[in-house]
């Protein structure tokens, strides 16, 4: 009996693969037989996660927000390969103030890299997926990275919020139009998961805007996970990789929480 699980002779694209959920992505759907291109703004770290990958892998620089970034990586896809079995749009930050402090330019550079990044490269990729499915595979896979803070509220999360609440809308109402051409839309929302995705974060505060050391707001937050522990990019990966195969091929327009309980409250 065929292996559903099984990625062999499958192309994958992830952004955002040279770290974190990305890159641990990348070597899961590796290990279950794919062939890997991963992006990153920084292709060090992109050829980084390649090299760790025993099977075909392809880094390739790329900055999601820049529509010229997604027609060079797409391009380099078609030219090599002539189609595109599984994109996972992993790329995104996360930046954090209290509300009446958050500058409209936060909301903006988080909507281009977290929001419009996922519009260019659905969009984008069609004609490669498309081909995917045309040359026999049962479907082609996208698999958008949400957060569960698109879904729930988090303190001084209000900007990043609103992006991750619109990664899941975009990937319902494109997974409800690309269902017909066997092309499945689903999407990941993490809880918090120990990356390096807050970088932008601002020194956590209280309530009165007063510091609080960050062992104590690590503390405060990994209180609040029934598991009792943040999550781990290796906890994300193999979800993302059964999305990406034929074992889900019955399954778009879903959304799946990985948070340790966070949100079961």
């Amino acid at each position: 009996m065929t292996n559903p699980f099984s990625l062999t002779g499958k192309l994958a694209l992830v952004t955002g693969a040279g770290s974190g959920i990305g890159r641990a992505a990348a070597v899961q759907m590796a290990e279950l037989g794919a062939e890997l291109i991963v992006t990153d703004i920084d292709v060090e770290t992109a050829q980084t996660t390649a090299d760790m990958i025993e099977g075909p892998a392809t880094a390739l620089a790329h900055n999601v927000a820049d529509p010229a970034d997604w027609s060079h990586v797409l391009a380099a896809v078609n030219d090599r390969h002539g189609k595109l079995d599984i994109l996972v749009n992993n790329a995104g930050i996360m930046m954090s103030k209290p509300f009446s402090d958050a500058p409209l330019g936060d909301l903006h550079r988080q909507q281009a890299i977290n929001v419009d990044s996922l519009y260019l490269g659905m969009q984008g990729a069609l004609p490669l997926l498309r081909a995917a499915v045309a040359a026999g595979g049962e479907t082609a896979s996208i698999v958008n990275i949400s957060s569960v803070y698109g879904m729930i509220a988090g303190a001084q999360f209000a900007s990043y919020s609103a992006t991750k609440g619109a990664v899941r809308s975009l990937s319902r109402a494109v997974a409800f139009e690309l269902a017909a051409e066997g092309i499945r839309v689903n999407t990941v929302l993490p809880g918090p998961v120990g990356t390096n995705l807050g970088a932008n974060w601002d020194a956590p505060t209280d309530a009165e805007g007063n510091p609080i050391a960050p062992e104590e707001a690590l503390a405060a937050w990994t209180s609040l996970i029934p598991m009792g522990r943040l999550g781990e990019p290796r906890d994300i990966a193999p979800l993302i990789a059964f999305l990406a195969s034929d074992a889900a091929r019955f399954v778009t327009g879903a959304e799946f929480v990985a948070d340790g309980g966070y949100t079961a409250a």
